[in-house]
């Protein structure tokens, strides 16, 4: 009887202990991480909103983002069917120890600083670089979560044009042709590691935006100082109509800052220009000025 009790105790122990060790294998073994991703103060988990300023736009399938951490350094991980899955390497936690990660967007395959220009012909979501960064994970918790505190944000600025017309004016037959922006510096760089964008540009250079008989436009800039005013050029019925804008007031004077939108509301009157106080726009709090412009 007690061989018996002991031969059952034995093989109980015997089973236990390989049960241990297959959860020590599970626990400790390589595990993949998982990636999720919001902007701003989205705190979905799975991506949700997306680049550019407008509201309500979604991660796009291919939207492809660069991963920094636990070792590895600039991995692609691209969106499909609403998650991001790795391009061709997967990130895995190797051991219980809790990792840090950071992320930017859109990828670019050479990673570190790459330079950047924000000429009419480069306009799009190509420029817009968000970044994030302290989303962490490990073995236990391998999904790594880049929302609230560590979602992304917009490294560049945002200028937005709404083109109105006033007195005397219809919108309905002909629309304002495009613009000119003067004033402002179109060439610099974006450091994936850090987010962090410089202008180096030596002078500023005029930027032309065809509006193709819309009359909202937007033009994404490097965040940079500015010493003047700019010059904003609109061209109507074949004639072109010149005002000046007003700097940004905030979130520092004289100052496109990373992260916000700068909203300026174009009208145009057969006589008057007048500026009013400055709006918050829904991207980040930035200016919105009201312009009318004397034709």
């Amino acid at each position: 009887m007690n061989t018996r009790f002991f031969a059952l105790a034995a093989l109980a122990l015997s089973l236990a202990a390989c049960n241990n060790d297959n959860e020590n294998l599970n626990n400790d073994g390589p595990v993949a991480a998982k990636f999720t991703a919001a902007i701003g103060n989205n705190v979905t988990a799975t991506p949700s909103t997306r680049v550019s300023g407008t509201d309500g736009d979604l991660w796009d399938n291919g939207d492809c983002i660069g991963i920094t951490g636990a070792g590895y350094i600039n991995i692609p991980y691209v969106r499909e069917s609403g998650q991001f899955v790795p391009e061709d390497m997967t990130i895995y936690f190797n051991d219980t120890e809790t990792k840090t990660f950071n992320a930017y967007y859109p990828y670019q395959s050479e990673g570190g600083t790459v330079t950047v220009s924000t000429a009419a012909d480069k306009q799009g979501t190509g420029i817009d670089f968000l970044f994030a960064s302290g989303a962490t994970g490990d073995t236990h918790n391998p999904t790594v979560s880049f929302t609230g505190d560590h979602a992304f944000h917009h490294c560049m600025s945002l200028i937005k044009f709404t083109f109105k017309a006033g007195d005397g004016l219809s919108f309905n037959e002909t629309e304002p042709a495009g613009y000119t922006l003067e004033g402002l510096k179109h060439e610099g760089t974006f450091d994936t590691a850090t987010g962090t964008t410089a202008v180096t540009a030596a002078v500023e250079s005029p930027i032309t935006m065809q509006l193709g008989g819309a009359t909202t436009s937007q033009v994404i800039i490097l965040p940079q100082g500015v010493n003047s005013s700019l010059e904003l050029k609109v061209s109507f019925n074949g004639l072109d109509y010149t005002t000046t804008l007003p700097n940004p007031s905030k979130p520092e004077a004289n100052q496109f800052s990373a992260g916000y939108a700068y909203t300026y509301n174009i009208t145009l009157n057969n006589k008057g220009i007048t500026v009013e106080e400055p709006e918050i726009t829904p991207w980040k709090p930035g200016d919105s000025n009201n312009v009318s412009i004397t034709l």
